[in-house]
């Protein structure tokens, strides 16, 4: 039972890293689809004014920042499940998801060299995030 309990609990923790980065993703998608619908190419000081105006009206930049807000309160939520040095690299999913969404929704090119180097980011993440201590001992999950 305990067990199972655990497995439970782990599902819930992944599940919520998943969701929030998915969360976050989109967010620097709208981001992203805000800022070129400004028309401003090239933000400067002599220009800054005008695009802050043109970003503030548009709704989709405000639907990313409502997401990041979303995603502020699920990062908080995993926070208080799993220890900081644990769940910042399980949160390495939008490493992978920005560029999927980048490719389909505006249009990217990523070539095969910046994947390889997501890769080799997700990899070392990966190891970065075991989840073991200096005493090898499990203790991601409070």
């Amino acid at each position: 039972m305990i067990k199972k309990l655990a497995g439970t609990f782990l599902f819930r923790i992944i599940a919520l890293v998943v969701v929030k980065d998915l969360v976050e993703s989109v967010a620097d998608v709208f981001f992203k689809s805000g800022t070129l619908s400004t028309g401003i190419s090239n933000v400067v000081l002599s220009n800054a004014a005008e695009f802050a105006l043109r970003l503030s009206s548009n709704p989709i930049f405000w639907a990313g920042i409502a997401l990041y807000l979303v995603n502020f309160f699920l990062w908080i939520t995993l926070l208080s499940k799993v220890d900081l040095s644990i769940a910042f690299p399980m949160s390495s999913l939008t490493y992978i998801i920005v560029p999927i969404l980048a490719i389909i929704f505006l249009g990217e090119h990523v070539a095969p060299v910046r994947w390889a180097g997501i890769f080799f980011i997700i990899a070392g993440v990966s190891l970065a995030g075991r989840g073991v201590n200096d005493n090898g001992k499990n203790r991601a999950i409070k």
